[in-house]
């Protein structure tokens, strides 16, 4: 899981998109309580993504203006062989897409901005 924050590059920080597979087994473990699968800060720029408690994958950009946030619970996607995340951004919107593994449709959650 590592590997993925090396995606986020500086010429990345207001607009982009990074596409990875996730297949760690401590990501799709209930009984893990939460795991950060990245966090980066990018120029001026903070971008999170884990899995919380309540079995959600969280997407967060932070600049010192706003935060956004997107929220999908996995328990509606099919995790059994690992999902494809897409996460994108620019200076309207950020979303996060997720498929179970191969699948064919993304479920897409764009976040919510919560200007500081």
């Amino acid at each position: 899981m590592e590997n993925i924050a090396e995606l986020l590059t500086e010429d990345r920080e207001k607009a982009g998109k990074i596409i990875f597979q996730l297949n760690d087994a401590n990501v799709f473990d209930k009984k893990v309580k939460d795991v950060t699968i990245f966090y980066k800060l990018v120029g001026e720029s903070r971008f999170k993504l884990f899995r919380n408690n309540a079995f959600e994958l969280v997407f967060v950009h932070l600049t010192e203006d706003w935060m956004r946030q997107a929220k999908l619970d996995l328990a509606g996607v099919n995790c059994s062989s690992g999902i494809d995340v897409e996460l994108a951004w620019d200076e309207e919107k950020d979303t996060m897409s997720v498929r179970g593994l191969g699948e064919g449709e993304f479920v897409i959650v764009t976040a919510m901005h919560i200007d500081n």
